[in-house]
């Protein structure tokens, strides 16, 4: 999913003239849920926006049983608005945001892992991720 701007919106934050593309891998026993969000901008009628690309990566070793490629993973690109840094909001979800951080996306692989909870007769999980400064 790239995320893009309008050539005629004012961003609040750096744009780049081509894509910086980057990786996410759930290494999670089970699917993981999340969204990239990017800096704000001033759309053509004056309001504010955001870009959001959501995401579902199934648990971690699974692949597509069709067409053989894995489903743990998945390639993101944006070309902003970054947040200072070239950071995107990074967000991992159940049915509400479980874990957030903004990461610079130039810096390697983004990681997602779950340790499951032992006080929690659900059956519930702490989330972790590679967050980079």
């Amino acid at each position: 999913m790239i995320l893009t701007i309008g050539s005629s919106a004012h961003a609040d934050g750096e744009i780049v003239q081509e894509p910086i593309c980057f990786v996410v891998i759930n290494d999670a026993p089970h699917m993981v849920l999340g969204s990239f969000v990017t800096d704000t901008y001033t759309k053509t009628d004056g309001s504010i926006g955001r870009h959001r690309s959501n995401f579902r990566l199934q648990e971690s070793g699974a692949v597509d049983k069709e067409k053989g490629y894995p489903t743990d993973r998945a390639e993101f690109c944006s070309y902003g608005p970054f947040f200072e840094g070239r950071k995107l909001e990074f967000t991992i979800r159940t049915l509400f945001p479980v874990f957030s951080c903004k990461t610079n996306i130039e810096s390697g692989p983004i990681t997602i892992k779950s340790i499951p909870r032992k006080d929690d007769p659900m059956g519930g999980f702490d989330y972790t991720a590679t967050c980079y400064d």
